[in-house]
């Protein structure tokens, strides 16, 4: 069985613009901060339906799709 891995987000491309986490229907993109910087963080990756837009919304191309996972 094949399934889609979720997007993991490159925290130093991240400009925490915040275009993901509006875009995350599930709510699981937080932005945090480290020092003086902004960034996007993902939570609860098993609950990620893999529905990609976070990925189409950043504008600095820091979420990154894995492609598949096969289980079987």
């Amino acid at each position: 069985m094949t399934q889609k891995s979720p997007p993991t987000i490159d925290t130093n491309k991240c400009t925490g613009c915040g275009r993901c986490v509006a875009a995350c229907k599930n709510k699981l993109i937080t932005l945090e901060t480290s020092g003086y910087r902004k960034h996007a963080v993902r939570h609860e990756q098993s609950r990620c339906e893999c529905c990609c837009v976070c990925l189409s919304q950043c504008p600095v191309l820091a979420i990154l799709h894995n492609g598949d996972i096969n289980n079987g």
